[in-house]
């Protein structure tokens, strides 16, 4: 399947019958290729060649879906890759990472000491990949159009550091977000989620001087980074209050137009308003949100009645900053999230 897009599309039309358990025939094949020793992503790219031959059958032939037909042909497939054993070399670097990362994500919200120690050995084979190549630096997009987008590094990354956080691990996330930052090439891509995560680690732990010089030092590179001024305002509510909050955002939305550039920091501008009841910034605030947009809506209007072909022009999709436990609560009532709305 050198189809990445159809290869996706097959991949969760596996994963969809192991999930459901339907056909049980599935299940059952993905298990003895298991046991035999081959990789979570093996045994679903082996299953996936015998769904897309079975669509292709159907679509050729116009007949109906057999699943006695479909049985059979796994059971060949697997036959077949018992017999090829011997002779296959199972598990290469990436595979065994790629091996660890698919277990966490099968016990993810179930076992979090299991899903950790799946993610951070699978960080540790990472690590040493990357530091393999001593004359190279690899960017993040670079690394992945290298494996041909086969494996989902940068949503591992993200939702390790995520986990990592969520769990508690404050030393452990520092580190892996320095390490990150440090191994990685981030000249073409976004490292943005990585440097947040350092200064609200810095705060966390009382290093508050440290941890605003390090918002402060980023901002004088990027001074409109909306992940940066988003992060750097929860740190600041979370010890001095959502006055100082306010006052620190404020100079970036007061007067300047919405963007997508800046919607995000438009928006936690917005809360923070609204909670301390700043009734003239807020309206500037609003006005310019729903300016913008109505400005997409505009867009996507024009674009479906000039070109019936062209795709409409989606409205962004915004990345919220990752409440945790311990943060505060975002309805502004200063209680940590934990303890008010994340009861609910």
């Amino acid at each position: 399947m050198s189809n990445i897009r159809l290869k996706k599309i097959i991949l969760a039309i596996v994963e969809n019958q192991l999930r459901e358990n339907d056909p049980p025939v599935t299940g059952l094949a993905y298990q003895k290729l298991l046991d035999a020793g081959y990789s979570v992503r093996e045994a679903k790219e082996k299953i996936g060649a015998v769904v897309l031959t079975e669509i292709y059958d159907v679509l050729k032939e116009n007949q109906p879906y057999d699943e006695t037909r479909y049985g059979l042909a796994l059971d060949e497939m697997v036959q077949q890759s018992l017999d090829f054993e011997d002779t296959h070399v199972i598990l290469t670097e990436w595979d065994e990472w790629d091996e660890f990362v698919q277990r966490g994500y099968e016990v993810q919200n179930e076992q979090d000491q299991e899903l950790l120690d799946c993610w951070w050995r699978a960080w540790e084979i990472f690590q040493n990949m990357i530091r393999q190549e001593e004359k190279r630096k690899y960017s993040l997009s670079g690394l992945m159009e290298e494996q041909d987008y086969q494996y989902p590094v940068d949503e591992w990354l993200q939702d390790l550091e995520m986990e990592l956080g969520n769990l508690g691990e404050h030393e452990k996330r520092l580190d892996f977000c320095s390490t990150v930052l440090h191994i990685l090439d981030w000249t073409v891509d976004d490292g943005s989620t990585f440097r947040s995560a350092i200064g609200e680690e810095l705060y966390a732990a009382g290093k508050i001087e440290e941890g605003e010089a390090w918002f402060r030092n980023w901002l004088q590179t990027e001074p409109h980074n909306p992940n940066a001024w988003n992060v750097f305002s929860w740190c600041v509510q979370e010890h001095e209050g959502a006055e100082a909050a306010y006052r620190l955002i404020r100079k970036e939305v007061i007067g300047i137009p919405c963007t997508i550039q800046n919607i995000l920091v438009f928006e936690r501008a917005k809360i923070l308003a609204q909670h301390l009841e700043r009734k003239e910034d807020l309206k500037w605030i609003e006005s310019q949100m729903k300016s913008f947009y109505d400005s997409l809506e505009k867009l996507e209007y024009d674009n479906d009645l000039y070109d019936d072909f062209r795709m409409p022009v989606p409205k962004p999709i915004v990345k919220e900053k990752k409440i945790y436990p311990n943060d505060p609560c975002p309805c502004g009532s200063g209680k940590k999230y934990k303890k008010c709305c994340g009861k609910k």
